[in-house]
């Protein structure tokens, strides 16, 4: 890792925290002037009270949040500033998961286009042929192929954290090598 180079972090909060980490974080980031980015995947729920509805914003995946950062600022977050945040660890190399750029921008994309026609799974699928998408709203996305009932998923998988499935049209699809 290099010393001031920022890298994604995936870190865990605690049950139901992960507004109150986002709020910690923007109030470090303007009053402590800390060079720090985070995103927090989130999507919005309509329930339907006795009268009215209600539209509320939701954590799409429970108890994670990512966050841009130098190690060491990473590292300052939970120890100086006492953010509630427990690191993920790589479980090859014993240190803290760094999430490659590109899959969390992909990753970002489709969260923010269309964060309800995302799925998570916790068992990968079958690792399948690497593609990208050529056309359409997830255009530059590049993920893994899968096939499952007559219907086409990209599948991105953050290694250690997640795996995230769209559904996309096999025309709009590019093997690459």
């Amino acid at each position: 890792m290099i010393e001031n180079q920022k890298y994604w972090f995936a870190a865990r909060t605690r049950d139901k925290q992960e507004f109150a980490v986002r709020k910690s974080l923007d109030k470090l980031k303007s009053e402590e002037n800390l060079d720090i980015d985070y995103y927090l995947p989130t999507r919005i729920v309509i329930s339907q009270l006795k009268y009215r509805r209600k539209r509320s914003e939701v954590p799409a995946i429970r108890n994670l949040i990512f966050i841009y950062a130098t190690k060491q600022t990473a590292c300052d977050l939970s120890n100086v500033y006492s953010v509630r945040l427990y690191y993920m660890k790589d479980l090859f190399t014993h240190s803290m998961l760094v999430v490659p750029n590109k899959q969390m921008k992909d990753f970002m994309v489709i969260m923010d286009l269309n964060p309800d026609g995302v799925s998570f799974d916790s068992e990968p699928f079958a690792i399948g042929n690497k593609v990208k998408v050529i056309k359409g709203d997830f255009s530059g996305i590049e993920g893994e192929v899968v096939t499952e009932a007559n219907k086409t998923y990209v599948v991105i998988r953050i290694k250690g954290v997640l795996v995230a499935s769209v559904k996309v049209p096999k025309s709009y699809l590019k093997i690459i090598e």
